[in-house]
């Protein structure tokens, strides 16, 4: 069989056993094989800070409360650092490196879970971690519940933006 894309995916097929088995390959969007895109810093950031667009520039995203809904817009992660001003690339969809600085309250992912964008600007955590519940309650609580994807490994993250989840308005 010829290999097929759907839902913006593309999507390899084998036979096995005599069955058709498709495996998404993760090569992203079917009209641009790329899922990086070169913008303009609009501030200083470390490689792996979670961004969104504000104007022509790409700023750090955040889910912390009070904050216009924009600011939780999260377009993906960048994939070096740069400086205000500087062009930079963002991952929109497929594996990113990041370091302690990019996760709230961990110095490392936690393979296998479900990671949020963070109410720390351009930072990314789980459900629960020692810094709180992602909910919105208590101090500097969280507008948005925004899901960003899923550690790989200790330092690998795929990115897989869902749609936001508003906790109060």
């Amino acid at each position: 069989m010829t290999d097929r894309a759907i839902f913006n995916r593309k999507y390899t097929s084998f036979d096995s056993g005599g069955t058709t088995v498709w495996l998404v390959n993760g090569a992203g969007v079917t009209t641009d094989p790329t899922s990086t895109v070169s913008f303009t810093a609009g501030e200083a950031l470390s490689q792996g800070s979670f961004v969104r667009v504000s104007g022509t520039y790409v700023v750090k995203a955040t889910a912390l409360s009070g904050l216009a809904p924009v600011n939780y817009a999260v377009i993906g992660a960048t994939t070096e650092a740069a400086t205000q001003g500087g062009t930079v690339s963002v991952s929109t969809d497929g594996v990113v490196v990041l370091t302690s600085a990019n996760i709230t309250a961990s110095g490392v992912l936690v393979p296998g879970t479900q990671y949020y964008l963070s109410k720390y600007s351009g930072q990314i955590v789980p459900y629960s971690s020692s810094s709180g519940l992602v909910s919105n309650s208590g101090t500097n609580q969280y507008q948005a519940f925004v899901p960003v994807g899923q550690a790989v490994s200790l330092t690998e993250f795929n990115i897989e933006i869902q749609p936001e989840i508003v906790l109060y308005d």
